[in-house]
């Protein structure tokens, strides 16, 4: 009995006069190491990616024509010309193939394929591998291509191979998976893609024409920086910048500070303004990842209720200062190659603005710190004329009564660098502060103290007590690392009154507290009034002989000190004095008990309790002590 012939028994090698046919198609044979130096000519000169999609199809086109001439030649079922596959591959010298899994299915007139196998000894691995040694992904691309495209003509539907494992890698074989499309799902896109790639003079031609593009987006984004520029260099300010930014590209522009505060914007009207700032605070709120003083480091588009962002951030001196941001009310509007490049040019722009007004800010801040400095240090024979001249001359008006408030600045980490560059940023925040009120307010400031000289005006709404808290409140909010406390003058009511009015507010931030941050020299009563230059040395003498034994020159005493000034402020209140101190009531109880021991004075006598008290409190005011209570 005869052995049914397969079709690669049937398809013959035909050498005849230099021609080689395999059935009718003429074929040649080309050295592997030619192929692998076409190759990496490829890559050099086309891309890894684009080198990928050319040998797929380039393996899809000789798989079909292999497959071409192998119907033509025999009559075969579809397993067995899938079968001769492998065969044939191996003939040609790709590659030794074996497949080890075969599963041909027809469901609805279409053939549905699932094929499974190895190739070993490939020459694509091989050449790979000794141009560019061991790869990280497979590299059988034109035997992928092949295989693919000679399933996909015997079955008449597109089947993709995969390789999920190459020698190409350092594998020992080449492990590969075929089956037709649906099968695959997604996980085909890319090998699809290749088969539809278009020619590389459509892709030149496309790519010439986004170079054109990109050339004219730039050149536009140029022409906006240049006017910008020149908006500096003629001293302009960040109104007219952004309305040079909306003339240009039609799209609102806003500018706002770190709190959200518009410094300049075109193209919106104020009611859009406080819309825009509450749904961006709304943002910020549901958005963890969202701080109020970093909102976004980078650009960003973000996309809120009623409307879309691109923001971008201002950096001064390496921090963040404020924000620039276009407004799309219709995002289509929004080109992402332009936009970006022109609101950072935008942003850098402002910060150049912000440095200029900063500067100018800070020579006239300082002017005015050292004119506080000459009122407060004039004394009382001082020409008050003068003074309330060179005061009009930067719009204060010294004729009026007026306060002087002392800051105390306590900092939680003891550097001395860190705290000169605070007190820069809190003085400078105070400046910006009061331009933003329009108060005109002269701020000085000595060793760790700020001082504030307001006139009654411009605190009589609210009250000096008030007025001083909302500062203190919003330098809180602002510089969490430090503790701030004020002290309040009574009302001087002439200029030559200034130095008596400072030393007023510094003796009453002495006393200040956690309990009591703000103290106004007039709640200190009689003590307050009583104590001065030309006494200070007695009350000091009386204040000392009322504590007796309890030395202050004794750093262990101190602690003992504090508790005491603590207890006697709470009226002798041992559970509120115990949570204040963090102690137990026993334990205050024996602390307690050792100052009475101390003193020898019963703390429980009211009289005792009244002149303890006032001692203490006097040697905080001339600054004999510093208990450490605030």
């Amino acid at each position: 009995m005869n052995k049914k012939r397969s079709a690669l028994d049937q398809l013959e090698l035909n050498f005849d006069n230099g021609y080689i046919y395999m059935g009718k198609s003429r074929s040649m044979i080309v050295a592997t190491n030619a192929l692998g130096l076409l190759r990496r000519d490829l890559i050099r000169d086309m891309g890894f990616e684009r080198m990928k999609g050319f040998l797929f199809r380039y393996g899809w086109n000789l798989g079909r024509q292999d497959a071409k001439e192998l119907m033509n030649h025999a009559n075969c079922t579809v397993e067995e010309y899938i079968q001769d596959g492998p065969k044939l591959h191996t003939m040609k010298g790709h590659v030794k193939a074996r497949c080890t899994f075969l599963e041909v299915r027809r469901e609805n007139g279409k053939y549905q394929v699932r094929m499974e196998g190895y190739w070993c000894h490939s020459y694509e691995a091989e050449e790979h591998v000794r141009h560019f040694e061991t790869s990280s992904i497979p590299v059988c691309f034109t035997l992928s291509g092949y295989a693919s495209g000679f399933v996909s003509e015997i079955v008449g539907e597109k089947t993709i191979f995969k390789e999920i494992a190459c020698q190409g890698m350092g594998k020992e074989e080449c492990h590969w998976i075929g089956q037709t499309v649906d099968r695959w799902g997604e996980e085909a896109e890319q090998e699809l893609c290749y088969l539809e790639e278009s020619p590389i003079v459509e892709e030149l031609a496309a790519t010439y024409e986004k170079l054109l593009e990109e050339r004219n987006n730039l050149k536009f984004v140029t022409d906006v920086h240049k006017k910008l520029t020149e908006e500096i260099i003629k001293g302009n300010n960040l109104d007219s910048v952004v309305r040079q930014v909306f003339q240009s590209t039609n799209i609102p522009v806003l500018i706002e500070n770190l709190h959200l505060h518009p410094m300049a914007y075109a193209g919106i009207t104020s009611n859009e303004l406080e819309q825009y700032k509450n749904e961006l605070i709304d943002y910020v709120g549901k958005n963890p990842f969202c701080q109020p003083q970093a909102i976004v480091t980078s650009t960003q588009l973000l996309h809120l209720r009623h409307h879309d962002r691109l923001m971008t951030p201002i950096f001064l001196q390496n921090k963040i200062v404020g924000y620039c941001s276009f407004v799309y009310r219709d995002l289509h509007q929004y080109n992402a190659s332009i936009s970006p490049m022109i609101l950072e040019r935008l942003a850098s722009v402002s910060s150049v603005c912000l440095l200029n007004e900063k500067a100018k800010l800070e020579s006239y801040e300082r002017i005015k710190g050292f004119f506080l400095e000459e009122i407060i240090n004039a004394g009382q024979q001082s020409n008050d004329h003068d003074l309330i001249m060179k005061a009009s001359l930067i719009g204060v008006d010294l004729s009026k009564p007026f306060y002087i408030c002392v800051l105390d600045c306590r900092f939680q980490e003891d550097d001395l660098s860190k705290e000169l560059e605070m007190q820069k940023e809190v003085l400078s925040f105070l400046s910006a502060y009061d331009k933003d009120q329009k108060q005109n307010m002269l701020i000085g400031q000595r060793a760790k103290h700020l001082i504030l000289l307001v006139t009654e005006d411009q605190v009589a709404k609210t009250g000096i007590q008030t007025w001083l808290s909302k500062i203190v409140d919003l330098l809180s909010s602002q510089f969490s690392t430090i503790k701030f406390y004020g002290g309040i003058s009574s009302k001087a009511n002439n200029v030559s009154n200034a130095g008596e009015a400072y030393k007023e507010a510094l003796t009453a931030v002495r006393v200040s507290s956690k309990h009591q941050q703000i103290i106004s020299f007039e709640s200190l009563g009689v003590v307050g009034v009583l104590i001065n230059e030309k006494n200070e040395q007695e009350v000091k003498k009386m204040a000392k002989a009322c504590l007796g034994n309890l030395k202050l020159d004794d750093p262990k005493n101190i602690e003992f000190l504090r508790t005491l000034y603590i207890f006697l402020v709470n009226g002798g209140n041992l559970e509120q004095t115990a949570a204040d101190l963090t102690l137990s009531i026993s334990g205050l109880r024996y602390r307690v008990s050792k100052i009475e021991s101390i003193i020898q004075q019963e703390l429980r006598n009211p009289m005792i309790h009244h002149q303890l008290l006032l001692s203490i409190q006097s040697l905080m005011m001339i600054g004999e002590i510093d208990i450490g209570i605030k």
